[in-house]
């Protein structure tokens, strides 16, 4: 990927460090690293309005694609606190190919 363009929104930077599929007809993935010393809920909802917007949690998206299948094509996100201000943001769309 070319250099990342680093975004700072409200007290939040961020870049893209991946974005599209990995392997041939597999899911698209985004994915954002982010730094912050604003915390973790802030920066989870900087990252959820202005980085790739999203609503399901990965968790949420496995429970209810078990449940029922036609609930898999559809987005979901995964963040998680690295420490030391810095954040990993992932949203994942299933492979429709």
């Amino acid at each position: 990927m070319e250099d990342a363009v680093i975004v700072n929104v409200d007290g939040v930077k961020f870049s893209c460090t991946h974005a599209g599929q990995k392997r041939r007809y597999g899911d698209c993935h985004y994915e954002y690293t982010a730094n912050s010393d604003k915390g973790a809920d802030h920066v989870k909802a900087v990252m959820l309005e202005h980085a790739y917007k999203c609503s399901l949690t990965r968790e949420q998206w496995k429970n209810e694609e078990r449940a029922s299948m036609d609930k898999h094509f559809r987005s979901s996100y995964e963040f998680e606190d690295k420490g030391n201000g810095e954040y990993f943001y992932r949203v994942t769309l299933p492979s429709t190919h």
